[in-house]
């Protein structure tokens, strides 16, 4: 793994970008600090006639645990970006303006305005059931148009991203901690593997969703790989299942904007649907954001439990549909 690379920070970066003819020499630049998550360092920079976010990866992930993930990543976030505009036209996902491999760096325009990331909205309890279909939607013509691309499939072959962004910090992490569900987990994971039908994102989450009133932009794609899209579908819907659970109040809306979440990925994508693999898909997520490398930062002890049985029931009860799967959440019992 290469972990050596020239760090960007607020002092260097603008001399940077000048260097490599970017950002004008004669504008006076706003350099902000975005929130990169637990991967990456993000910057805003902005000037008189410009604007653009810069993303560089990190080779040791924010978490309280060791986490060491292939920087060669960032290549693989900004291939995925200009392919899904290539497939799917401008407005989808950002714009990719410049890419430097030797310090793991690329930059990309910002949003337009007028939008709010979705996973704001969705804790602030501001809950509009066309975010879900839009969200589902868009999901499903990307791997909808992917699967039929041969140039995406050659791209975007290699799984290490999947490997170590996901399978090792959710999926065999999960085994270890649950040792009555290694087998389990394990056959998942080579059938997983095997599976190679479209373009995944990896990380297709309201926290890389900008909700505007017409549409969805989508962000933060350096999980990409040619594999099974049910990844992808039960990747989202946890994230909707684990909110319901943090806000008990809120269950039945957010059921109904998981339901419609799906609902609009089948019409789209109805070709690639596999409903069991996606409900032991969303049972190991849900245990993995508990149990995992990386918890999700909102849930107490309480909620925590529940996500906990719930996703052990999906895996060792499972339901015969992804909606009633959905429904044991809404009821908040595995």
């Amino acid at each position: 793994m290469d972990t050596a690379q020239v760090e960007l920070t607020a002092t260097t970066l603008v001399p940077y970008l000048v260097e490599r003819g970017v950002v004008p020499a004669s504008n006076d630049c706003t350099v902000s600090a975005l929130g990169g998550g637990i991967s990456n360092d993000v910057w805003c920079v902005e000037w008189d006639t410009g604007c653009l976010v810069v993303k560089q990866a990190l080779p040791f992930l924010r978490v309280a645990e060791v986490w060491a993930y292939d920087v060669g990543r960032s290549a693989v976030e900004y291939r995925c970006l200009s392919t899904i505009n290539r497939l799917l036209g401008p407005g989808i996902a950002p714009s990719v303006v410049f890419a430097d491999d030797n310090i793991h760096a690329f930059g990309m325009t910002c949003a337009p305005s007028g939008g709010t990331p979705w996973k704001e909205l969705l804790l602030a309890s501001q809950l509009d059931l066309r975010d879900g279909y839009r969200a589902g939607d868009l999901l499903g013509r990307i791997h909808t148009a992917s699967a039929s691309d041969p140039q995406a499939a050659v791209d975007f072959d290699a799984v290490q991203t999947m490997v170590e962004g996901r399978i090792d910090p959710y999926h065999r992490s999960v085994a270890v901690r649950h040792p009555d569900l290694a087998e389990l987990i394990d056959a998942e994971i080579e059938r997983l593997l095997a599976t190679r039908r479209a373009l995944v994102l990896g990380d297709y989450a309201p926290k890389n969703l900008i909700a505007y009133p017409d549409r969805m932009l989508v962000l933060d794609v350096e999980v990409a790989h040619w594999g099974d899209p049910v990844f992808d579908v039960a990747f989202c819907l946890n994230h909707l299942c684990l909110k319901a659970l943090h806000m008990p109040r809120q269950r039945a809306p957010f059921a109904a904007l998981a339901r419609g979440f799906y609902g609009a990925y089948r019409e789209q994508a109805e070709a690639l649907i596999n409903e069991s693999a996606t409900i032991c898909e969303l049972g190991i997520i849900m245990v993995a954001r508990v149990d995992g490398k990386s918890p999700a930062e909102y849930l107490d002890e309480r909620s925590q439990a529940l996500a906990r049985a719930l996703g052990r029931s999906l895996l060792l009860r499972p339901p015969m549909t992804v909606l009633q799967a959905i429904e044991r959440v809404e009821v908040g019992a595995p």
